[in-house]
């Protein structure tokens, strides 16, 4: 005999059911929440020492492909730097790759006061699916009574290899970049890191620094 669902039944049903999607929406949310994303991955590959070139392990949840670090009203040439970071062929885009960069103010020191040991100069980008990034900042100083050129730190961290440093920036026309810098230019992150400065009408100096990962990375 076939059975027969009288009304009652039917409404307890339904209740029941209600009562049960937020249940179950917060069980899809947990599910959801504990896949690890990216940036998670990354910062597992994060130099977590006290080194005195990493950064990568202070990245903020909401980094983006382009950072700004230097203030509006910041004292000094306001400059541009990008590029597109390359899988090791040198032409496919490389995204998600944490690019954590810092360097001196215009008198060519890092931190003051209770400034981070990197100084206020420094950010995070996490390259976009082009694999592009942007850094808007000043023009650093090299370092004080000294004959280092004026230059930008990197260092690269993703998903299948650890914080790395790659070859500084570098500006073209600084004199004091030796012979050897610009011999071993490119061997650590590909392409060249001696950058030429263009300032447009704009008033800011633009460059473009690629950059090609290596094959132990990827």
């Amino acid at each position: 005999m076939k059975y027969k669902e009288n009304r009652r039944d039917f409404l307890k049903r339904v209740s029941a059911f209600a009562l049960a999607i937020p249940f179950l929406s917060d069980c899809a949310n947990a599910q959801k929440s504990e896949k690890p994303n990216d940036l998670t991955l990354i910062k597992k590959n994060a130099n977590q020492t006290n080194c005195n070139w990493c950064g990568a392990k202070d990245v903020p949840d909401d980094v983006a492909w382009k950072a700004k670090l230097a203030k509006e009203n910041e004292k000094g040439e306001p400059m541009i730097i990008s590029g597109t970071v390359y899988l090791p062929d040198g032409k496919t885009p490389a995204p998600n790759i944490l690019i954590y960069a810092y360097h001196t103010d215009i008198e060519g020191i890092y931190g003051r006061g209770n400034e981070p040991q990197h100084g206020r100069f420094r950010g995070w980008m996490l390259t976009d699916e082009k694999g592009r990034y942007e850094i808007s900042s000043i023009k650093p100083a090299s370092y004080p009574n000294t004959t280092f050129a004026a230059h930008i730190h990197m260092t690269l961290t993703g998903k299948n290899f650890k914080e790395d440093s790659i070859d500084s920036v570098l500006f073209e026309g600084d004199k004091f970049i030796s012979a050897r810098e610009r011999e071993k230019a490119g061997k650590k992150g590909g392409f060249n890191p001696i950058v030429q400065l263009e300032k447009r009408p704009d008033g800011i100096l633009y460059a473009v620094r690629d950059i090609q990962l290596e094959k132990s990375w990827v």
